[in-house]
């Protein structure tokens, strides 16, 4: 066997097993999760179908709509926390998945999804709405915008960088500088995050570099 098909075949035996374990963590997270929920009253704010009597589906999370790219990573953020305040956001990151048909919690999960799905959309622009209104099931609807927005947008990425560079202090105080400039590398750091090797090729380099 020649060195660059063992290398190959090495990184794929990795990349195997490490999608396995990522299968695995899921689908265990995914019963920690509904054994934690079993154990506590739906009429109970920690439970994630608890409603409150504010929450309607014209309720409005966000002020700033997803447009498109552009502007992807800060609305994804903005949204995971506002349905995390609410404590919806595991219906949406798939942690609670629709109890089985003849669960008692079934009919109010279907309930709590549609609110779920409601909020998403209110936060989306017109022309972005319009070609979810058939998906039935939110973190579809979530993973649907992730898939078709969240691509690294390499001119966004150009712009934020521009944006880190030329920004001067000028008139400002330091504490709006500051918060200016620590607001553009978090967004740098949302479009562009560090990639973790699985490998170990990357400790070996830095060990050379060393």
């Amino acid at each position: 066997m020649s060195k660059h098909v063992f290398v190959n075949a090495v990184h794929a035996s990795s990349s195997n097993s490490h999608s396995d374990d990522v299968v695995d963590d899921n689908n265990e997270q995914e019963q920690v999760t509904e054994q934690l929920y079993n154990n506590i009253a739906v009429d109970s704010n920690a439970h994630p179908l608890f409603l409150h009597n504010n929450d309607h589906p014209g309720l409005l999370l966000l002020a700033k709509k997803l447009t498109g790219p552009d502007n992807y990573a800060p609305w994804s953020r903005s949204m995971q926390i506002a349905l995390n305040a609410r404590n919806k956001f595991v219906l949406v990151n798939g942690l609670y998945p629709k109890p089985d048909v003849n669960s008692p919690l079934c009919a109010q999960w279907e309930r709590v999804n549609d609110l779920v799905i409601t909020w998403i959309l209110n936060s989306v622009a017109d022309d972005i709405s319009d070609g979810l209104n058939y998906v039935t099931i939110a973190a579809e609807v979530w993973n649907e915008l992730r898939e078709r927005f969240s691509g690294v947008s390499g001119r966004r990425i150009f712009q934020v960088l521009k944006d880190i560079h030329s920004l001067e202090q000028g008139n400002k105080s330091v504490e709006v500088y500051f918060h200016k400039l620590k607001g553009l590398w978090d967004e740098y750091v949302v479009l562009e995050p560090t990639i973790d090797c699985v490998c170990g090729a990357h400790k070996i380099q830095i060990e050379r570099d060393l």
